[in-house]
């Protein structure tokens, strides 16, 4: 599988970068829980300030924050956004890198089927979601053995593994996109673009509290709140996403197998 490893090559540098970071972070967060929990009256003080509406959208629940499980879910939001730009830049560059640099047609000639291309390295971006939410995990389930008051590493597997499924969902969507246009000038630019703006709506919807905008929320399919009261995560939401993401992974094979070679 010569593209598959190529890719990882190619890739190796930026996933050391993000897991690296994204995983300190996470520490860095949790580290400070224990603090948090000895200023219980002080932040309730804070937030009670604060309007409904501000803390809706955010999703901050004082009985929920105070525990570890909803503190690692409010923390885990904020990198839930990296993490989504990261997996959208990941589809963006699949193909688009290969479009935008012209060398698509030389890639397509070559004796390997477009599926397979697509095929190749779909599986490379796949190992490299898992292994960057594995790291995460780890970092989460370390955090939970020092810090946790009730243990449940399966809550705790739960709400960290939720963003493998947003992160195959954004892919989908990014490799779409890389293959339906023309040329992607600015990779990191658009899936940021992108990916904040599913973020904004995701905060907009909480506040409104409308069941129908919750499908056009990604960021919402997976509520910590819900996670911790079910120990499961919502089956409608969760079919729900991995359709969505089957049918953006059948259109971009079904595009670029349409694409013509002069496009690029």
């Amino acid at each position: 599988m010569p593209l598959f490893r190529s890719t990882l090559k190619t890739e190796k540098k930026a996933f050391l970068i993000w897991a690296v970071s994204l995983t300190v972070t996470l520490l860095l967060f949790l580290f400070m829980y224990p603090s948090i929990l000895k200023e219980k009256e002080a932040y309730e003080k804070i937030l009670a300030v604060y309007p409904k509406e501000v803390l809706e959208a955010f999703a901050i629940e004082l009985d929920t924050l105070l525990s570890f499980h909803g503190y690692l879910g409010y923390v885990y939001g904020y990198l839930l956004l990296a993490l989504g730009i990261y997996s959208m830049r990941l589809g963006l560059t699949a193909i688009g890198k290969e479009i935008s640099r012209n060398t698509s047609e030389f890639l397509f000639t070559k004796p390997v089927k477009r599926s397979r291309v697509l095929l190749e390295k779909g599986l490379a971006a796949f190992f490299l979601m898992v292994l960057l939410t594995f790291f995460l995990l780890l970092a989460a389930l370390f955090m939970e053995n020092l810090y946790a008051e009730e243990r449940n590493p399966g809550i705790t597997f739960l709400i960290v593994f939720s963003a493998f499924f947003l992160q195959m969902l954004f892919y989908s969507l990014g490799l779409l996109m890389g293959i339906m246009k023309r040329k992607v000038r600015f990779f990191s630019s658009s899936a940021i673009s992108v990916v904040s703006s599913f973020y904004i709506l995701s905060m907009v919807s909480q506040v409104l509290q409308k069941d129908y905008l919750r499908f056009a929320a990604p960021f919402r399919y997976f509520d910590v709140s819900e996670i911790m009261r079910s120990a499961s995560y919502d089956k409608v939401f969760l079919l729900f996403t991995l359709i969505l993401t089957s049918f953006l992974l059948l259109l971009s094979f079904a595009a670029l197998n349409r694409k013509a070679l002069s496009a690029g």
